[in-house]
């Protein structure tokens, strides 16, 4: 027996209470109706729970039956909030092809929902997770036609694995405190997030978050979430107040993340506030002007012209070299050693080069950061 079952087989609404009482005392329906000044019809429909217990009925009731009004209406309220909870239960339950879409083990790992196989309670938690009222609502937002969400994810082979990554994006921006965001504030911080990407200290994503934040860009970094292969979004919360950047570890590389960042952040000093930019995905059709525009300012940011046509002019490359490059440039070994590897300069299996590198990867702790 499910629990829903259970719920109903014990579900005992107040008119079985005065049935008990007028069998115990001996009094049938019909004198309890003239009693109370009711008729029998009507009486009936209070035995049978059709019609509720108000106060005045309440209050007659204590008078005739000798229990005080205070308990009936306890009764009723416990009864009706016993029969809203079968109500929901039920419509739960509806809810189940639904849930089993998502990706659930990543979303318990991450703590979005909890580590439950009960479809119902799981199919509640999500609701609640994204906000909506069903999953029609659901469905209206991130697929369908939406003005809470402006990309349609019906051509994306895994709509529900990309929308649970985007609002996870949402719910960490509201644990950041941002300025108001200020254009000019940001461009002038370039220099800052270059800095913060050479020297690579141990609290860099924070560092990196609070610069952010001082210019009013919410920046969240969100676990790889699977059948979600996103690198980056960015798109404007709060009624278009606060862009918010939303990074993945996807590639788990320094590189990866630091083009990523920079391509994401062009998007917000060029590009529109009604549009959302989703990196990964080739189902969502880009703006191929606008990606390409944010290429390039990422590119400029990682390697400015002309250190790229000096770090690509030897005819061979080692760690020293790769050292006295990153010194020189101020730019983060394992950024020079990516580099030099998408132009075929160095191998990828370079074991003593692919040393230099560095690993990103996020975890549920980032989450509440």
């Amino acid at each position: 027996m499910t629990d829903l079952q259970l719920k109903k087989s014990l579900l005992s609404c107040p008119g079985d209470t005065i049935q008990e009482h007028i069998d115990a005392i001996g009094m049938s329906q019909a004198e309890l109706a003239e009693r109370l000044g009711r008729s029998v019809p009507k009486l009936n429909e209070l035995i049978k729970g059709k019609a509720p217990i108000t106060k005045d009925t309440a209050i007659k009731l204590e008078y005739v039956l000798g229990v005080p009004a205070s308990f009936w209406l306890n009764l009723e309220r416990q009864y009706q909030d016993e029969l809203l909870e079968i109500e929901q239960m039920e419509e739960l339950e509806q809810c189940q092809e639904w849930v089993s879409a998502f990706p659930l083990p990543a979303m318990k790992k991450l703590g979005i929902i909890p580590n439950t196989r009960d479809k119902t309670e799981l199919a509640g938690s999500l609701l609640k997770y994204f906000r909506v009222a069903s999953p029609v609502q659901w469905s209206d937002i991130y697929v369908g036609s939406s003005l809470a969400f402006k990309i349609e994810l019906r051509h994306t082979a895994e709509p529900q694995a990309i929308s649970v990554w985007l609002r996870l994006g949402e719910l960490q921006a509201e644990n950041i405190k941002v300025a108001t965001f200020d254009k000019k504030a940001l461009r002038n911080q370039l220099e800052t997030f270059k800095e913060i990407a050479y020297n690579h200290s141990e609290d860099w994503l924070e560092q990196l978050q609070t610069v952010c934040a001082s210019c009013g860009v919410a920046l969240v970094y969100t676990p790889c979430i699977a059948k979600a292969p996103i690198y980056g979004a960015t798109r404007w919360i709060k009624n278009n107040s606060i862009p918010l950047l939303q990074i993945t570890d996807r590639q788990k590389d320094y590189n990866a993340f630091w083009f990523t960042f920079f391509h994401e952040l062009a998007h917000i000093l060029y590009h529109g506030k009604k549009e959302i930019f989703i990196e990964g995905i080739d189902s969502i059709t880009p703006d191929k002007e606008k990606e390409d525009e944010a290429d390039a300012f990422a590119s400029r940011m990682l390697l400015s012209e002309k250190e790229r046509n000096e770090l690509f002019q030897y005819p061979d490359y080692d760690i020293e070299l790769v050292l006295h490059l990153s010194k020189k440039f101020k730019k983060h070994p394992g950024i020079i050693v990516a580099q030099l590897q998408r132009e075929g300069f160095v191998e990828y299996k370079d074991f003593k080069m692919n040393r230099l590198k560095v690993k990103v990867a996020f975890n549920e702790e980032v989450i509440q950061h």
